[in-house]
């Protein structure tokens, strides 16, 4: 499984071992000085944002410059400002475990070599966050660019290094694959300590299957639950899908990929979508001309992405089709009458495209629209509820299978940006739990790239109670 061909195992352990000499240099630096090396990744990606935006459309022909400056910039910003500040070496603090008093030293330790496999719709803005995340830690990375992102990755890395040189880091603390293919990431990915790993399900599983503990982030299908009586809300949550769903021409991974809209409010949510820059389509032979150009379907039945529609604007979708899209529009709003398996436009769909649903029965019905729509893909992610109601948040709550749910509020937030307007961790790792086979349920940051060695201290003075009292029913 493991048994690579002679020109890859020696290329990719050379790397490993020049990430080595520089990781253990770089272990015995402070804290500040962590800090300061940390910093330079993120700042060097955010102050090249807009060259290396026009470089990754060029080269990937997917999504748009200033769809991806604004990733590059808010991502560094916001992610850099909850980091900064926080321990990453030696020692954390005290916590208390099972006891109610503080009896347990943490102390923060570098995990080693870290490999990390980059998307390419989204490849400078990992880099850059991941890198920092890793040498906050005091850790070296090895980057592992998308084949289709190679010169743009290979240019950020190259910034990288010279960033952290001009404070006096060893350059080899960020290393990338120079001619990257699957096989050389797979070998990067046995041969390191620890993998990131960001994409699709394949990738994951990949990572998942290298050997080595992997952090693994997974795809998006985002559900969008518009409850009874939001009439106030439509035009401002339409407004905020339509920008969200645009962004980067549709491939982030927190996109709103299907509107689940009470049927008594069809027309109004459409109108609404409509004044905020979407083009609604109801007419299903126009849908079905759609619905086969985004998928391709195998022998079997299967469904995958056309890669040729990806990260494109709509325009080009309509005109690939036959059907003239307005040039203000920025999202296709398809209306469908089927959801789950039964319907591949309920998919993740990594361009401007909504699915539209609508629900003619109560609260209930929607959310299992959703949950189906989920468990065929993209459980774990996230998705957001428009409802004034507590009882009806819980209970969505309950049922949906993601580990990020947004309430009343655009799905944008699923980034951690704006960095105030909730709780989320800024992240370009968005965990999805055992859903997709991820260790990580939460969003991804330094804390998860570190070894922590506890020390536990004896309490005295603590009575244990009998069986007797333990056994006690409540």
């Amino acid at each position: 499984m493991f048994d690579y061909d002679e020109k890859t195992t020696n290329y990719i352990k050379g790397l490993i071992e020049r990430a080595r000499v520089a990781q253990a240099e770089y272990a015995d630096y402070t804290q500040e000085q962590y800090n300061k090396v940390a910093r330079a990744c993120a700042k060097v990606v955010y102050d090249n944002a807009q060259m290396l935006a026009e470089e990754a459309v060029e080269e990937t022909r997917m999504g748009t410059v200033e769809g991806k400056v604004l990733k590059m910039k808010a991502a560094m910003v916001s992610q850099w400002h909850y980091t900064k500040d926080k321990i990453s070496k030696g020692i954390v603090g005290w916590e208390q475990g099972k006891l109610d008093v503080d009896c347990i030293l943490k102390i923060a330790k570098p995990v080693g070599v870290i490999a990390a496999v980059m998307p390419s719709t989204n490849p400078t803005t990992n880099m850059g966050a991941n890198a920092m995340q890793a040498l906050k830690g005091g850790n070296a990375i090895i980057v592992c660019p998308h084949p289709r992102a190679t010169k743009v990755s290979l240019h950020c890395a190259d910034l990288m290094r010279e960033a952290i040189t001009a404070l006096g880091a060893p350059a080899d603390l960020v290393l990338c694959v120079e001619e990257p293919t699957i096989e050389m990431t797979q070998a990067a990915m046995h041969y390191t300590d620890l993998v990131m790993a960001t994409g699709g399900t394949g990738i994951v599983e990949a990572a998942n299957s290298s050997g080595n503990p992997s952090l693994g982030v997974g795809q998006g299908n985002c559900q969008v639950i518009i409850d009874k009586g939001m009439e106030e809300k439509f035009d401002e949550l339409a407004a905020a899908a339509v920008v969200n769903r645009a962004w980067d021409s549709g491939i982030p991974c927190t996109g709103e990929q299907s509107i689940i809209m009470p049927a008594c409010d069809e027309e109004a949510v459409f109108a609404a979508f409509e004044r905020n820059g979407a083009f609604v389509i109801r007419d299903e032979a126009q849908v079905d001309l759609i619905r086969k150009a985004l998928f391709n379907v195998d022998e079997n039945g299967k469904y995958t992405l056309n890669r040729d529609h990806v990260g494109k604007p709509v325009q080009d979708l309509g005109r690939a089709v036959g059907i003239e899209v307005p040039e203000d529009k920025q999202v296709l709003m398809l209306k469908v009458t089927k959801y789950g398996t039964d319907e591949p436009l309920c998919r993740e769909k990594l361009c401007p495209v909504s699915a539209a649903i609508s629900y003619e029965g109560d609260w209930e019905e929607a959310i299992s629209i959703a949950k189906k729509n989920l468990l065929m893909e993209g459980a774990g992610h996230s998705s957001d509820i428009y409802t004034k109601s507590e009882e009806k948040q819980i209970y969505a709550g309950k049922e949906l299978p993601v580990c990020r749910l947004i309430i009343n509020n655009s799905n944008s937030v699923v980034g951690g940006e704006p960095y105030f307007t909730n709780g989320m961790i800024a992240t370009s790792g968005v965990g999805c739990g055992i859903w997709q086979k991820n260790i990580l349920s939460e969003n991804l940051n330094f804390s998860h790239l570190l070894n922590y060695t506890r020390m536990y201290y004896t309490v005295p003075g603590k009575e244990t109670p009998t069986d007797e009292e333990i056994w006690a029913e409540s």
